[in-house]
Order: structure tokens, then C-alpha cells, then sequence
């Protein structure tokens, strides 16, 4: 008989990543590669002004969080946290870079880095607002 109970997330997720690896070697021969974390922090005077964190896996980083004090925005900050995730997925080897975005936060941002959309959803998280999902191809250099 299949039952159902709840799981602490994290156990879930290993036990999820487990039967996902096992397919992925099935299906194409090419074994699970430990996802790589990366996070950097940006301080002025003791204070915590910005950062951001991304994961890479295989040949693909993901910028998950990136964002800056509202009193630090436009002075290049976001640019210098972004450069540094793009030189760690160049250092893994990564291709493809990817990042979400809300058409209220900095696709403009996002573009003007070489980024370009991919996908976007319309009323998500919210009605209203459009998720956009943009990728830049690496290259050796950036």
C-alpha cells in the first residue's frame, strides 16, 4: 500500500536528488555532478550593502539572489557582484549562465551584462507583473 506523509524539505530533496541521479545515469550515461555553491557579500564600513549567491552544476551556473541596498543601487556595485559570479562559472567551467528576474527589479540591468531572455511568465508571483528568465552563452573571456 503507497502512503503519503510529510518530509522535512532537505531529507525530501536527498532522497528526490537520489532517484534523479539514478535516472540521469540511466538515461544518458552521464553521472550527477555535485552542484558548487557561490556567494559573496558586499560591506561598507561593517554593513551589509549587497551580495549575491549562485550554484553551479555541470556546465550550467544559476545566479539565484542577487541584490543591493537601495541607497548603493546605481553606482556599479551590481555590476562588480555579477562580474565575480560570472568569473566563478567561468572557473567551473560553466557555458551558460542563467538568472530570473521581475519586470519591476533589472532585466535592463541584466541585458546591458549581455544577458538575453529566454522565457518570461506573465502574472508571476502576482497578477500584474511579468518573471522574466534570461541566459548569457560564456565565453574564455568575459
Amino acid at each position: 500500500m503507497i502512503e503519503f506523509e510529510k518530509l522535512a524539505v532537505e531529507a525530501n530533496e536527498k532522497e528526490i536528488i537520489s532517484l534523479l541521479d539514478a535516472h540521469q545515469i540511466e538515461a544518458t550515461g552521464v553521472a550527477q555532478h555535485i552542484p558548487i555553491d557561490f556567494s559573496l557579500a558586499a560591506y561598507e564600513d561593517g554593513t551589509y550593502i549587497g551580495g549575491i549567491t549562485a550554484s553551479n552544476w555541470m556546465n550550467t551556473t544559476h545566479v539565484s539572489l542577487l541584490a543591493i541596498d537601495k541607497n548603493y543601487r546605481k553606482h556599479g556595485l551590481g555590476s562588480k557582484l555579477l562580474i565575480q559570479a560570472e568569473q566563478f562559472a567561468q572557473e567551473q567551467q560553466a557555458e551558460i549562465i542563467t538568472i530570473s528576474t521581475q519586470d519591476y527589479q533589472a532585466k535592463g540591468f541584466y541585458e546591458k551584462h549581455g544577458y538575453t531572455v529566454f522565457g518570461q511568465l506573465a502574472d508571476s508571483p502576482f497578477k500584474g507583473t511579468t518573471k522574466y528568465y534570461l541566459e548569457k552563452r560564456l565565453t574564455t573571456t568575459i
